[in-house]
């Protein structure tokens, strides 16, 4: 029979990194938006109301995916328990 309260062997606690989903999403939406300011200019620079042009509103879509990833992934950062301490027990 095995202690109810022994450690697990194989069972490390990660710290929390955003990862490849993050970077991937962030990384594409920064990529896209460069491409589309350095080969369509033109494109960017269509008024849609007023001053705010495409380029603006693409810029403001990033920002906002940008956000949003990150808190998304603060909440999966705070549901994992807490590693413990070296100078701690469980009882």
């Amino acid at each position: 029979m095995t202690h109810p309260h022994a450690p697990r062997l194989h069972h490390r606690p990660r710290p929390h990194r955003p990862g490849v989903a993050f970077a991937l999403v962030n990384g594409s939406a920064f990529a896209l938006h460069v491409l589309l300011a350095c080969s369509a200019a033109e494109l960017m620079a269509t008024r849609v109301w007023g001053e705010t042009t495409i380029g603006v509103l693409a810029l403001l879509f990033q920002g906002s995916l940008l956000v949003w990833t990150a808190a998304r992934y603060d909440r999966r950062a705070d549901g994992r328990p807490a590693p413990q301490e070296d100078g701690e027990e469980s009882r």
